[in-house]
């Protein structure tokens, strides 16, 4: 039988690791706060150690999760319980290390400020269901690259380029968001409300991805 205790305690470490690499990338944003010089570039790829981390202890994450759970048909049933644990597990982590850098840095004004205004960036937006699918999808081309690319430099650049676009184009990552809203104490009805559709489009953009290099390799076999 599948020890579920240990996916959610997995997912709740993933949960704490996209809350690190978010965490450094508000750092790197207060620190660096120029918008496209090299301070972008060490925020944006920066942000990456999160899903470093994860693919390198092999922790649970929701969106690297989604867009392979049709992998294995006969495993469909299994892995369809698994989403919901690992979504939980992961907004708890990143929920708790938000809450706590909260706290930590409640003085700290300029940080309090940015975090502030990402959150409200990220509920004003009026294509969050659009920027959770190209999300969703780059984060699974990050996946993808790190399991399938032979060499170890080039498996950890294969996570930072398309981690370090997203973050530079403004895409909406659930989990991330969930460590912005929490840090920035915004808890509304936006907050919900953006969680929810930007947890759809990264599920959309993930599985959308997947059909595509499942067509490419379909093709290619004829």
């Amino acid at each position: 039988m599948k020890n579920y205790f240990k996916l959610f305690f997995s997912s709740i470490v993933g949960g704490l690791a996209v809350g690190v690499g978010s965490f450094l990338y508000l750092l790197a944003s207060y620190y660096f706060p120029d918008s496209f010089t090299i301070g972008k570039f060490v925020a944006t790829s920066l942000f990456s150690t999160g899903l470093i981390i994860i693919c390198l202890l092999n922790l649970a994450l929701y969106t690297g999760r989604v867009g392979l759970f049709i992998d294995e048909r006969s495993k469909i049933k299994e892995r369809i319980i698994d989403l919901p644990i690992i979504l939980l597990g992961n907004t708890i982590g990143a929920f708790a290390i938000a809450i706590l850098c909260h706290f930590i840095f409640i003085n700290f004004t300029g940080l309090q400020d940015l975090v502030v205004t990402v959150a409200n960036n990220k509920i004003s937006s009026n294509m969050v269901f659009m920027e959770g699918v190209l999300c969703g999808t780059t984060v699974y081309i990050a996946v993808y690259s790190f399991k399938n690319l032979n060499n170890f430099a080039m498996k950890i650049i294969g996570i930072i380029v398309p981690i370090a676009l997203f973050v530079a184009t403004g895409l909406q990552h659930c989990i991330a968001n969930m460590f912005f809203f929490g840090m920035a104490f915004n808890w509304n009805v936006g907050m919900i409300w953006n969680l929810i559709v930007v947890i759809l489009g990264n599920s959309v953009g993930a599985l959308f991805i997947w059909g595509l290099a499942r067509l490419s390799a379909l093709t290619t076999k004829k």
